[in-house]
């Protein structure tokens, strides 16, 4: 029903992937496919285009806050897809869910305090801890052939530590595509309830989940687990809108609502853009189906990939994909390094994520995005082959 087939040229545009991408790389611009930032090279789901059409027609853009259609929406979502009933009052909007992560930090611990993150793991979590004169603890994931898990253990360590106050969980997590269980939450939640350790859910990536799979939200756990939690979701990542700037931070503990909120405003944080609202409502009401097929396309992609390297690239780790659009690659076999991601830069035009900004754990890694045409990742997959 929908375009999943054809390119979007965003070369020029001001897009931060290819922006980036274009100043490093020294060929012809026309071979290169930036391949790292996660949003999506795909035409939009078509309600969410008109949604902003119209409101871009109306000639004023001027300050904007949440409706009472746009609530209603939210709300609608997360029970018809999640299964989980939230109130009107718990939801705080902010600019994405990176801001939403600073607020917390500065809401909730001070210089010095530890905060436990999950690596490898997406990069701003561990950055954000560093910028704010926070202390980085990490609780790495383990590997357990291709398929990571939480060392329970360590975090229980961590988590005891005098100055441990907040852990960023990313569910589901990026880059490694991993689905937590409700016995992994829950496990966490008992952990972090013990010592008295926030828990900050990023869910954005919580509607990209492939079956059997299924997400369970933080929120999903008992009252008495899920109280010093704050879970962040958006519309961004599902409905490739994060231009748009608008997330759902969904703060059960009124307490916690207000203080995250008072810090927001101090930041200068007042309301949503003009445009967020209106295609939040447009994604949320109007574009599920877009969302059914995308998820497909997604499936049918990472399969690609999968059988291309089994065939002609067999020493390449392609790992499982029971979440996001993202696909975690271990070059390890080929002692990957600076050089080789410079040969696939500057010889193929290929610009993957680089594993090591996720930190620990990703040395050997590349991180590459799913959300392209089968003609574009099928031409980038020959030229890889090409050259490993």
């Amino acid at each position: 029903m929908y375009d999943f087939q054809t390119f979007v040229n965003r070369r020029e545009q001001g897009s931060i992937k290819w922006e980036i991408a274009k100043r490093v790389y020294r060929g012809d611009s026309e071979r290169l496919v930036a391949l790292s930032i996660a949003d999506m090279d795909f035409l939009m789901p078509p309600a969410i285009v008109e949604a902003v059409r119209d409101a871009a027609d109306r000639l004023v853009y001027g300050y904007t806050m949440p409706t009472q259609a746009y609530y209603d929406a939210v709300i609608s979502w997360m029970s018809r897809r999640h299964s989980w009933q939230i109130e009107q009052s718990w939801i705080a909007v902010s600019p994405g869910i990176v801001a939403a992560i600073n607020y917390a930090i500065l809401a909730f611990t001070n210089q010095g305090d530890g905060i436990i993150v999950q690596m490898p793991v997406y990069r701003p979590f561990h950055a954000s801890v560093a910028d704010h004169q926070r202390k980085i603890i990490n609780n790495a994931l383990v590997r357990n052939g291709k398929r990571y898990e939480i060392d329970f253990d360590n975090l229980e360590s961590c988590a005891a530590l005098p100055d441990t106050k907040m852990l960023i969980l990313c569910n589901p997590h990026n880059p490694i595509g991993r689905v937590w269980t409700y016995s992994d939450l829950e496990k966490i939640a008992a952990i972090c309830t013990r010592h008295n350790v926030m828990v900050v859910s990023d869910e954005i990536h919580c509607d990209i989940v492939f079956k059997p799979n299924v997400h369970t939200s933080y929120g999903h756990l008992p009252r008495e687990l899920r109280q010093n939690s704050i879970v962040c979701t958006s519309p961004s990542k599902t409905f490739n809108m994060c231009g748009l700037q608008v997330s759902n931070n969904i703060i059960e503990n009124s307490g916690i609502r207000e203080r995250f909120k008072k810090t927001a405003n101090n930041c200068g944080f007042h309301g949503l853009n003009c445009f967020a609202g209106v295609a939040g409502i447009a994604a949320y009401n109007e574009s599920e189906d877009w969302l059914d097929e995308f998820l497909q396309v997604i499936e049918d992609n990472h399969k690609m990939v999968s059988d291309f390297t089994t065939k002609q690239l067999p020493k390449l780790e392609v790992f499982p994909l029971e979440a996001t659009y993202l696909q975690w690659l271990n070059f390890a076999a080929f002692s990957f390094s600076t050089f080789d991601r410079e040969r696939l830069l500057h010889e193929n035009g290929i610009f993957f994520e680089s594993g090591h900004i996720f930190g620990e754990g990703g040395e050997t890694f590349e991180r590459l995005n799913l959300a392209y045409p089968k003609t574009v990742l099928n031409a980038v997959m020959n030229r890889l082959a090409e050259i490993m």
